[in-house]
């Protein structure tokens, strides 16, 4: 194995995942100089921000109002802040982290959720818990991208991140073509709680927040073993209308 002269295999795998979280140019250009969270100053212009959004869910609308659907089938979380919309460029930073493991894009989500959670003065929870995959699917991609984004905030906001306090242990379908009832027997019964957190307040991370329902189902399975708030934070809110 080659290494750098005088360092460890380790230590040569951490330089490059570092060099690889701190690029120089623009994650989405790679033409002007990083300017803000790995974008340049034009790049970061076009983000679609998520301004005024439903006070549940973050679903986009055009006030800071209740959704149809939060008033029609009430959710097991607290609250949901998501800074961005999941629309071009969005999509595609998502994308490429996922599928392409480009994991600077990890900071770059990492960093616009501690931005928002500043600037609206949110309340820190007990701790972070990215929303979890199945070892299967882990095994598949290679990585959980929450987990990363997880790590991330929880460094820059000096909260604990514990991934092991719920699990995924059964396949889901895609819950963007189902019903609300059909995504609810969809989840039930897929996660599964290993330690109780008793009185503790959670905030669930995921890159994207499409219909809701995966995080309200693990809202509801956290509060059922004891947890007293549940909330999440993510990257991006999907405009659809749940």
């Amino acid at each position: 194995m080659n290494t750098l002269p005088g360092k460890k295999p380790e230590q040569s795998a951490l330089i490059r995942a570092i060099t690889r979280l701190m690029p120089s140019n623009c994650l989405l250009c790679d033409d002007q100089v990083e300017w803000q969270h790995g974008l340049c100053k034009e790049c970061w212009g076009t983000l679609p921000r998520n301004t005024t959004s439903c006070r549940v869910c973050a679903l986009p609308l055009t006030g800071g109002r209740l959704c149809g659907a939060c008033q029609t089938h009430p959710s097991a979380l607290d609250k949901v802040v998501a800074p961005m919309i999941y629309r071009q460029p969005v999509d595609r930073i998502v994308c490429e982290l996922k599928y392409r493991e480009r994991l600077s894009w990890a900071r770059t989500a990492a960093e616009l959720i501690v931005e928002i959670i500043r600037q609206r003065d949110e309340a820190m929870p007990d701790f972070l818990v990215p929303v979890p995959m199945t070892l299967r699917a882990v095994r598949r991609r290679g990585f959980n991208q929450s987990a990363y984004i997880a790590r991330l905030v929880g460094r820059r906001l000096r909260i604990k991140t514990r991934g092991g306090i719920i699990v995924k242990h059964r396949e889901t379908e895609r819950q963007s073509n189902l019903s609300y009832r059909e995504r609810q027997s969809n989840l039930r019964g897929a996660f599964e709680v290993l330690k109780r957190p008793v009185g503790q307040s959670i905030v669930l991370i995921d890159d994207v927040v499409t219909t809701g329902s995966t995080a309200n189902e693990l809202a509801r399975v956290l509060k059922k073993a004891g947890a007293a708030e549940v909330s999440a934070w993510a990257f991006a809110r999907t405009p659809d209308k749940i």
